[in-house]
């Protein structure tokens, strides 16, 4: 229930401060094919994140008995935590259409947050996945989170 409060805190003050430089009288929005790229790059990340977020989902058994899978498919072959990287590359694009001081504070201290997560996921699966007493071992992923590791 503490992670709810401290991610409503947190997006309701970074949505704030984007929205405080967005609606300042003098902000400058940016052209129009630099909004267009950011809109669509960011777009692109964003449908990528979905369907990141389906194929973890379609790890867990239907019955919730739990257990840990190794995540396959799309860019999870490439990359440990290809949702994590997915999500900071659509706020890269959200900041590319908008270019506001508030924005990249916001992705920086994001993947800051998520680079976090991913080292932890990763040493978590390194461990689970040891190849040790009949279970899988987990494999050498080219990066755990582009484009920090």
């Amino acid at each position: 229930l503490s992670n709810v409060f401290r991610n409503c805190a947190y997006y309701w003050t970074f949505g704030a401060y984007i929205a405080y430089y967005v609606n300042h009288p003098l902000y400058t929005p940016v052209g129009e094919l630099q909004w267009k790229i950011g809109f669509g790059f960011g777009l692109l990340c964003q449908l990528a994140n979905f369907y990141c977020h389906i194929l973890l989902k379609n790890l867990r058994s239907p019955d919730g008995s739990g257990g840990y899978q190794i995540p396959r498919g799309f860019l999870f072959n490439l990359v440990t935590c290809a949702n994590y990287t997915t999500e900071i590359y659509q706020w890269i694009g959200f900041n590319i259409a908008t270019q506001t001081v508030a924005g990249y504070v916001f992705v920086v201290v994001a993947a800051g947050i998520m680079t976090n997560w991913a080292l932890a996921k990763h040493r978590r699966l390194k461990k689970l996945f040891d190849g040790k007493d009949g279970r899988p071992k987990y494999p050498r992923r080219w990066v755990i989170l582009p484009p920090f590791l």
